[in-house]
């Protein structure tokens, strides 16, 4: 279709009537899959509204709507109001007996917890960068921040179906003597507490540049009793030196926003400088590959639902997603070999977007 013709049809569908309008193929359909986005978005921000202020968890213990509203001090009658929005939503139930009314969680509102991870992350760390993707186009990307703590806590949640169990695995196949782990980005620690308790003897230093994600992380570890075996450092990852020699250092989800910041080539001499300097060690690293391209899983609905927000926030927020095979002479070129690479597990991400490295130094000369 020429310019003309498009320019002809734009003009002629302005100059439709209403009847014709409501009258075509395309009308309904389209109103339906607007409303979706309306949906969506409205349902999100509830949802993250309601885990955050702790209605699910006062739901879970079988709280009434009065009790939840004196407890968290909440205006009762507007809460009946989203528990019935709530309830259209299916995350509720109504009960009505005479004039009593009550509301209780539904099978899946009962496991809405088990979700809260990707609320967490992309409600509560990225709305502010959803929220003004126009004006950043206008006036660039550094007046907006995500919210460091949120990214931390719902990236460490989701963790739990994913990473942290390819972690634990990694290390007991690789070196299961490990004793030592230095985590960057460790977000609220969550990740390095679960591998503290789970792998008898391990000592972790996670190293955390957000202030809030950092200072959630220091309750984490006093909630779990692990001060003796996890210490937090809030600091910048490039401006943080390792003073002890570690069995793994990890970097999970952060060299794609090392790389942004300092450029391809400094980036690979920082990781070859990091390699000649823990030669013992091993770098384990988990990153996406980044395949917008790939139609069949951007169209499924962890592609839709997940990863194309997911890649539309990263040029956003100064973060360079790559696709695998770049990833793979990054590491090629910085002296590393590859000892394990493995995509994240099928049953918590089926697009294999998920990319797990183990990588060990051999030097730039052999």
């Amino acid at each position: 279709m020429n310019t003309a013709t498009l320019v002809r049809n734009i003009e002629r569908e302005e100059e439709l009537s209403v009847d014709e309008i409501l009258n075509s193929s395309w009308f309904q359909p389209e109103v339906f899959k607007t409303l979706d986005y309306v949906k969506g978005f409205v349902g999100a921000k509830v949802i993250f509204q309601m885990l955050k202020l702790g209605v699910f968890d006062d739901l879970l213990a079988a709280g009434s709507l009065e009790e939840i509203a004196a407890k968290r001090s909440l205006d009762a009658s507007l809460l009946r109001t989203v528990f019935e929005y709530l309830t259209v939503e299916g995350l509720l139930l109504k009960e009505t007996r005479g004039d009593r009314v009550s509301f209780r969680l539904s099978d899946y509102g009962s496991r809405i917890k088990h979700y809260e991870g990707w609320f967490n992350i992309l409600i509560g760390g990225y709305d502010n960068i959803f929220s003004n993707v126009g004006a950043m186009l206008q006036e660039g990307i550094a007046g907006y921040k995500r919210d460091g703590m949120w990214v931390g806590t719902g990236s460490c949640q989701i963790s739990r179906y994913d990473t942290i169990p390819m972690t634990k695995a990694f290390i007991q196949s690789v070196k299961p003597d490990a004793k030592h782990i230095v985590d960057f980005g460790c977000g609220n620690a969550l990740y390095l507490c679960a591998l503290a308790k789970e792998l008898d003897g391990i000592r972790a230093i996670g190293i955390e540049p957000d202030k809030n994600a950092y200072e959630a992380g220091l309750r984490k570890v006093a909630e779990l009793g692990l001060q003796g075996q996890v210490s937090l450092v809030n600091v910048d990852a490039l401006d943080y030196e390792i003073t002890e020699k570690p069995d793994f250092i990890l970097f999970g989800f952060v060299l794609q926003e090392i790389v942004s910041q300092i450029g391809r080539p400094a980036f690979v001499e920082y990781l070859s400088r990091l390699g000649r300097k823990f030669a013992d060690s091993y770098l384990m690293v988990m990153e996406v590959d980044y395949d917008i391209d790939n139609r069949e899983v951007m169209q499924s609905p962890m592609g839709r639902g997940y990863y194309n927000p997911y890649f539309l926030l990263h040029p956003f927020t100064n973060q360079l997603l790559l696709p695998k095979k770049e990833w793979d002479q990054i590491f090629a070129e910085a002296g590393f070999d590859i000892v394990r690479d493995e995509v994240t597990s099928p049953k918590a991400d089926p697009s294999g977007f998920g990319i797990c490295y183990v990588l060990k130094y051999r030097g730039l000369d052999s």
